[in-house]
């Protein structure tokens, strides 16, 4: 087959690597060479002219919620528990019909905002399909949640879709049940997800086993009068029971201490951080700062429409980048490419490297050095770019 050259005039082969007039030749979904126009060892292939503008790795979306609908959004300023409880009420209002149409119009506004790989939590109907249409590559987590049973099937996987097992949190899901999700998530090799210390109900449900919380866990017929885990902070507990490793991806991380943040870190767990959601469901941001001092390469997540305006994620990019003025542009990019990448345990995404998936987009901007680059990529609204992928 032969390469296919893409030129641009800017070329982000990954956040602070740039290139100028630089070529990407690609062939058969895989990038063969990365370059300036007269170093390129492939003289031969079907041209692609971008013109102005950047070419960079498409975008990776850590954790997402496709199958839930903006519809519970206006609910947020309730409570944490009131928009839960609309969660689950709209859940079950869709008909399967209306379910499908949802999950095509997010892997559609994934696709059209740069996205080429993504971290799908707790499908209630089947997205693989319309992933996998749309040309991006993702895990797929199932969620469980409740006290301790027979695992679900697995949906088979494909070229670019994965399927794993998702432990929902330590406060809706008894700690036997995410011990045999990770387990199972270990022997399948794919990462290990929940969402973990997201919310003060959270927090003090484990460490006191009663109070809102577990009067909604009650009203929802999950029996935990056996869980064996109270008494401690959500991280603690985690920590506790083995729940973090090299293999496991936490989501969230808003209620955690320095000293839990430093023991975290010793695990080599991976976090991903959904700052617009928290901020919309608890007005509260994670300590991205501390994160990085200790290490910790955050991944970035939009989570889903229930409580952000939209999955863009160079729109959660813009918003870190207004509320954390210390951040370099750099590093929030970093964010929503590399590091989301390796969260997901697909090394072959989030840059533009020899070997590595194609998946590339190109953003319309007219700039003059990288550092001008990397600021409008993080600052400016509704950027016009084109998926390649």
């Amino acid at each position: 087959m032969t390469p296919t050259i893409h030129r641009a005039r800017w070329i982000m082969t990954e956040p602070g690597r740039w290139l100028e007039n630089g070529r990407v030749v690609v062939q058969e979904n895989r990038i063969l060479e990365v370059g300036g126009i007269g170093a390129s060892t492939n003289k031969d292939g079907r041209i692609i002219d971008h013109g102005d503008g950047i070419l960079m790795p498409a975008l990776v979306n850590a954790h997402t919620h496709m199958t839930l609908s903006e519809h519970a959004r206006s609910h947020a300023v309730k409570g944490f528990i009131p928009w839960v409880q609309t969660l689950i009420t709209e859940r079950n209002r869709q008909s399967p019909e209306d379910a499908e149409r949802t999950v095509r119009s997010g892997a559609t506004a994934l696709k059209n905002t740069g996205t080429g790989l993504a971290g799908e939590f707790g499908p209630h109907v089947p997205v693989a399909m319309a992933l996998k249409t749309l040309r991006i590559q993702a895990t797929v987590w199932i969620e469980c949640l409740g006290n301790d049973r027979d695992l679900p099937a697995l949906p088979e996987d494909t070229r670019t879709i994965r399927h794993a097992y998702g432990g929902h949190a330590p406060h809706t899901t008894s700690p036997d049940l995410l011990k045999r999700l990770q387990a199972a998530d270990t022997h399948l090799g794919q990462r290990f997800c929940l969402h973990l210390a997201e919310s003060r109900e959270e927090m003090t449900f484990l460490q006191e086993g009663k109070g809102d919380w577990a009067d909604f866990m009650t009203r929802m017929g999950i029996d935990f009068s056996n869980w064996d885990c109270f008494g401690k902070r959500p991280v603690e507990m985690a920590l506790e029971r083995g729940l973090l490793d090299q293999n496991t991806l936490a989501i969230h991380l808003l209620e955690i201490n320095a000293r839990e943040m430093e023991q975290f870190a010793e695990t080599g767990a991976h976090v991903c951080i959904c700052p617009r959601s928290n901020w919309m469901l608890h007005r509260k941001l994670p300590n991205i700062e501390a994160f990085l001092e200790l290490g910790i390469q955050p991944a970035l997540g939009t989570d889903s429409l229930a409580s952000v305006p939209t999955l863009s994620l160079f729109d959660e990019m813009r918003f870190i980048h207004d509320h954390y003025s210390d951040l370099s542009p750099d590093v929030i990019l970093g964010f929503g490419t590399i590091n989301g990448a390796r969260a997901l345990g697909c090394p072959d995404m989030g840059s533009l490297r020899p070997e590595n998936r194609s998946a590339m987009i190109h953003v319309d901007l007219d700039v003059n050095n990288p550092k001008q680059a990397a600021e409008a990529l993080v600052s400016v609204e509704n950027l016009v770019l084109h998926p390649i992928f």
